[in-house]
Protein backbone atom coordinates (compact mmCIF):
# COMPACT_ATOMS: atom_id res chain seq x y z
CA UNK A 1 0.00 0.00 0.00
CA UNK A 2 1.33 3.18 -0.84
CA UNK A 3 2.67 5.34 2.55
CA UNK A 4 0.58 8.30 1.50
CA UNK A 5 -2.79 10.08 0.69
CA UNK A 6 -3.32 11.80 -2.05
CA UNK A 7 -2.65 15.66 -2.42
CA UNK A 8 -6.02 18.31 -3.55
CA UNK A 9 -5.36 19.81 -6.49
CA UNK A 10 -7.53 22.79 -7.49
CA UNK A 11 -8.89 23.34 -11.28
CA UNK A 12 -6.25 24.65 -13.54
CA UNK A 13 -7.80 24.65 -16.87
CA UNK A 14 -10.75 24.97 -18.90
CA UNK A 15 -12.94 21.97 -19.97
CA UNK A 16 -12.20 20.35 -23.40
CA UNK A 17 -14.67 20.32 -26.22
CA UNK A 18 -17.14 17.20 -25.31
CA UNK A 19 -16.34 16.96 -22.19
CA UNK A 20 -18.65 17.53 -19.03
CA UNK A 21 -18.69 20.44 -16.73
CA UNK A 22 -16.09 19.80 -13.76
CA UNK A 23 -18.61 19.22 -11.02
CA UNK A 24 -20.62 16.87 -13.39
CA UNK A 25 -17.21 14.66 -14.03
CA UNK A 26 -16.69 14.49 -10.51
CA UNK A 27 -20.16 14.08 -9.03
CA UNK A 28 -20.22 10.96 -12.40
CA UNK A 29 -16.57 9.47 -10.49
CA UNK A 30 -17.85 9.52 -7.11
CA UNK A 31 -21.13 8.33 -7.00
CA UNK A 32 -19.96 4.88 -8.43
CA UNK A 33 -18.50 3.46 -5.13
CA UNK A 34 -18.86 1.40 -2.65
CA UNK A 35 -19.83 1.78 0.92
CA UNK A 36 -19.08 -1.07 2.63
CA UNK A 37 -15.80 -0.39 0.89
CA UNK A 38 -15.02 -1.34 -2.27
CA UNK A 39 -13.06 2.01 -2.66
CA UNK A 40 -9.66 2.02 -1.84
CA UNK A 41 -7.13 3.38 0.43
CA UNK A 42 -4.84 6.39 -0.41
CA UNK A 43 -1.74 6.98 -2.62
CA UNK A 44 0.02 9.82 -3.17
CA UNK A 45 -0.86 9.76 -7.05
CA UNK A 46 0.30 13.57 -7.34
CA UNK A 47 3.20 12.69 -9.18
CA UNK A 48 1.66 9.12 -9.89
CA UNK A 49 1.07 5.81 -7.97
CA UNK A 50 3.06 4.50 -5.70
CA UNK A 51 4.75 1.58 -6.32
CA UNK A 52 2.73 -1.75 -5.89
CA UNK A 53 5.43 -3.26 -3.55
CA UNK A 54 5.26 0.51 -1.43
CA UNK A 55 3.65 -1.00 1.58
CA UNK A 56 2.69 0.73 4.86
CA UNK A 57 1.87 -0.27 8.33
CA UNK A 58 -2.10 0.88 9.93
CA UNK A 59 -2.69 4.27 8.73
CA UNK A 60 -3.54 6.77 11.24
CA UNK A 61 -5.66 8.93 9.18
CA UNK A 62 -4.95 11.72 11.72
CA UNK A 63 -6.37 11.66 15.09
CA UNK A 64 -9.91 12.18 16.52
CA UNK A 65 -9.91 11.74 20.41
CA UNK A 66 -8.16 8.48 21.67
CA UNK A 67 -10.06 6.22 19.35
CA UNK A 68 -6.97 5.36 16.96
CA UNK A 69 -6.31 2.11 18.71
CA UNK A 70 -4.28 -0.84 17.04
CA UNK A 71 -5.80 -3.53 15.54
CA UNK A 72 -6.08 -5.88 18.44
CA UNK A 73 -6.92 -3.53 20.76
CA UNK A 74 -10.37 -4.79 22.50
CA UNK A 75 -10.37 -7.42 20.01
CA UNK A 76 -12.17 -9.46 22.62
CA UNK A 77 -15.34 -11.72 23.18
CA UNK A 78 -17.38 -8.70 23.43
CA UNK A 79 -20.33 -9.12 20.87
CA UNK A 80 -21.02 -5.92 18.91
CA UNK A 81 -24.28 -4.79 16.90
CA UNK A 82 -24.76 -1.54 14.56
CA UNK A 83 -26.98 1.28 15.37
CA UNK A 84 -27.63 4.71 13.71
CA UNK A 85 -28.55 7.40 16.03
CA UNK A 86 -29.63 10.78 15.31
CA UNK A 87 -26.74 12.27 15.49
CA UNK A 88 -23.30 10.56 15.56
CA UNK A 89 -20.01 12.34 16.65
CA UNK A 90 -21.71 15.47 16.57
CA UNK A 91 -23.21 15.04 13.14
CA UNK A 92 -26.54 15.07 12.82
CA UNK A 93 -28.57 12.91 9.98
CA UNK A 94 -29.39 14.27 7.14
CA UNK A 95 -31.16 13.32 3.49
CA UNK A 96 -28.72 13.28 0.62
CA UNK A 97 -29.94 13.68 -2.84
CA UNK A 98 -32.26 10.84 -3.73
CA UNK A 99 -29.95 10.54 -7.04
CA UNK A 100 -26.88 9.81 -4.98
CA UNK A 101 -28.36 8.15 -2.79
CA UNK A 102 -29.97 5.74 -5.05
CA UNK A 103 -26.59 5.30 -7.01
CA UNK A 104 -24.53 4.56 -3.75
CA UNK A 105 -27.07 2.30 -2.48
CA UNK A 106 -26.75 0.00 -6.04
CA UNK A 107 -23.05 -0.16 -5.48
CA UNK A 108 -23.61 -1.24 -1.86
CA UNK A 109 -25.72 -3.93 -2.51
CA UNK A 110 -23.20 -5.14 -5.30
CA UNK A 111 -19.80 -4.77 -2.97
CA UNK A 112 -22.28 -6.43 0.11
CA UNK A 113 -22.10 -9.30 -2.12
CA UNK A 114 -18.44 -9.00 -2.61
CA UNK A 115 -18.28 -9.38 1.05
CA UNK A 116 -20.29 -12.03 1.41
CA UNK A 117 -22.01 -10.93 4.67
CA UNK A 118 -25.89 -11.19 5.91
CA UNK A 119 -27.42 -9.87 9.09
CA UNK A 120 -29.56 -7.04 10.06
CA UNK A 121 -28.56 -4.11 7.78
CA UNK A 122 -28.25 -0.43 9.29
CA UNK A 123 -27.55 2.45 7.52
CA UNK A 124 -27.58 6.55 8.11
CA UNK A 125 -26.68 9.52 6.46
CA UNK A 126 -25.11 12.07 8.19
CA UNK A 127 -24.55 15.85 7.60
CA UNK A 128 -21.14 17.18 7.78
CA UNK A 129 -21.70 21.02 7.53
CA UNK A 130 -18.45 22.08 8.31
CA UNK A 131 -17.02 20.31 5.22
CA UNK A 132 -19.77 20.22 2.93
CA UNK A 133 -20.00 16.75 3.14
CA UNK A 134 -22.58 13.70 3.29
CA UNK A 135 -21.09 11.23 5.56
CA UNK A 136 -22.87 7.89 3.99
CA UNK A 137 -22.34 5.37 7.24
CA UNK A 138 -23.71 1.65 6.57
CA UNK A 139 -23.08 -1.80 7.67
CA UNK A 140 -24.98 -5.38 9.10
CA UNK A 141 -24.76 -7.16 12.16
CA UNK A 142 -24.54 -10.32 11.75
CA UNK A 143 -21.94 -13.47 13.31
CA UNK A 144 -19.72 -15.56 12.46
CA UNK A 145 -17.18 -12.92 10.19
CA UNK A 146 -13.51 -12.92 9.99
CA UNK A 147 -12.58 -9.80 10.10
CA UNK A 148 -9.09 -10.79 8.29
CA UNK A 149 -10.87 -12.47 5.83
CA UNK A 150 -12.96 -9.33 4.55
CA UNK A 151 -10.36 -7.04 5.64
CA UNK A 152 -7.88 -9.15 2.69
CA UNK A 153 -11.16 -8.87 0.20
CA UNK A 154 -10.63 -5.34 0.21
CA UNK A 155 -7.20 -4.89 -0.18
CA UNK A 156 -5.76 -4.10 -3.08
CA UNK A 157 -2.16 -2.92 -4.72
CA UNK A 158 -2.24 0.39 -6.42
CA UNK A 159 -4.18 -0.09 -9.61
CA UNK A 160 -4.34 2.86 -12.59
CA UNK A 161 -6.74 2.76 -15.45
CA UNK A 162 -6.29 5.62 -18.20
CA UNK A 163 -9.02 6.28 -20.45
CA UNK A 164 -6.59 7.48 -23.14
CA UNK A 165 -7.93 11.01 -22.99
CA UNK A 166 -5.95 12.54 -20.20
CA UNK A 167 -8.19 10.65 -17.31
CA UNK A 168 -6.49 8.37 -14.92
CA UNK A 169 -8.15 6.69 -12.26
CA UNK A 170 -6.22 5.34 -9.59
CA UNK A 171 -7.78 2.66 -6.81
CA UNK A 172 -5.37 1.82 -3.64
CA UNK A 173 -6.42 0.43 -0.61
CA UNK A 174 -4.56 0.87 3.08
CA UNK A 175 -4.41 -0.22 7.02
CA UNK A 176 -6.50 2.38 9.50
CA UNK A 177 -6.42 1.97 12.90
CA UNK A 178 -10.18 0.38 13.62
CA UNK A 179 -10.38 2.31 16.92
CA UNK A 180 -12.53 1.15 19.42
CA UNK A 181 -13.43 -2.36 20.32
CA UNK A 182 -10.40 -3.52 17.83
CA UNK A 183 -11.02 -5.88 14.76
CA UNK A 184 -9.85 -4.99 11.70
CA UNK A 185 -9.85 -1.63 9.54
CA UNK A 186 -9.29 -0.63 5.96
CA UNK A 187 -9.40 2.57 3.85
CA UNK A 188 -10.04 2.12 -0.37
CA UNK A 189 -9.66 5.16 -2.08
CA UNK A 190 -10.35 5.85 -5.77
CA UNK A 191 -8.55 8.87 -7.02
CA UNK A 192 -9.71 10.77 -10.13
CA UNK A 193 -6.95 12.99 -11.95
CA UNK A 194 -7.67 14.61 -15.12
CA UNK A 195 -5.98 17.93 -17.35
CA UNK A 196 -8.54 19.86 -14.94
CA UNK A 197 -8.09 18.33 -11.52
CA UNK A 198 -7.75 15.92 -9.17
CA UNK A 199 -9.89 14.50 -6.64
CA UNK A 200 -10.66 11.78 -4.28
CA UNK A 201 -13.25 9.69 -2.28
CA UNK A 202 -12.45 7.45 0.29
CA UNK A 203 -14.59 4.56 1.91
CA UNK A 204 -13.15 3.48 5.88
CA UNK A 205 -14.11 -0.11 6.90
CA UNK A 206 -14.11 -2.16 10.25
CA UNK A 207 -14.85 -5.28 10.67
CA UNK A 208 -15.49 -7.28 14.07
CA UNK A 209 -16.94 -10.87 14.17
CA UNK A 210 -20.08 -9.64 14.30
CA UNK A 211 -20.14 -6.29 12.67
CA UNK A 212 -19.16 -5.18 9.65
CA UNK A 213 -19.39 -1.55 8.38
CA UNK A 214 -18.14 1.46 6.24
CA UNK A 215 -18.14 5.42 6.34
CA UNK A 216 -17.77 7.08 3.20
CA UNK A 217 -17.50 10.83 2.77
CA UNK A 218 -18.94 12.84 -1.03
CA UNK A 219 -18.53 16.28 -1.34
CA UNK A 220 -22.10 18.03 -1.74
CA UNK A 221 -23.31 19.46 -4.97
CA UNK A 222 -24.27 22.43 -3.76
CA UNK A 223 -21.11 24.72 -3.69
CA UNK A 224 -20.63 24.51 -0.09
CA UNK A 225 -17.77 21.65 -0.01
CA UNK A 226 -14.46 22.93 0.90
CA UNK A 227 -12.59 20.34 -0.37
CA UNK A 228 -12.27 19.01 -4.05
CA UNK A 229 -12.16 15.21 -2.41
CA UNK A 230 -11.32 12.91 0.99
CA UNK A 231 -8.16 10.98 1.34
CA UNK A 232 -8.07 7.94 3.53
CA UNK A 233 -5.91 10.67 5.89
CA UNK A 234 -9.72 12.69 6.14
CA UNK A 235 -12.40 9.79 6.27
CA UNK A 236 -9.94 7.65 8.71
CA UNK A 237 -10.50 9.71 11.91
CA UNK A 238 -14.21 10.00 11.12
CA UNK A 239 -14.98 6.50 10.61
CA UNK A 240 -13.45 5.99 14.23
CA UNK A 241 -15.36 8.89 15.53
CA UNK A 242 -18.63 7.48 14.18
CA UNK A 243 -17.66 3.59 15.64
CA UNK A 244 -17.43 4.88 18.39
CA UNK A 245 -21.10 6.00 19.00
CA UNK A 246 -22.74 3.70 16.49
CA UNK A 247 -21.47 0.10 17.77
CA UNK A 248 -23.23 -0.89 20.93
CA UNK A 249 -22.74 -3.81 23.06
CA UNK A 250 -25.02 -6.79 21.89
CA UNK A 251 -27.79 -7.92 23.86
Amino acid sequence: MASSVPKRVRVSSAPRPGRPPVALAVVCALLGLPLVSACGPATDSSNGPAAPTARSGPSDGGTHGNNGNDRNSGNNSSSWALSAPQVAAGYPQGQPPADMVRRFNDDTRKNAARLDVSGTPVRAYYDDRADGAWIFYTGVTGSGFEPDHLHDILNQLPAVHDDGAGDRTTTSAIDAKPGPHGGRAICNTVLLRTDMLATAVSTCSWFTPTTAAGVTLIAKADGTSTKLGFTAADVAPIMRAIRSEVEIPRQ
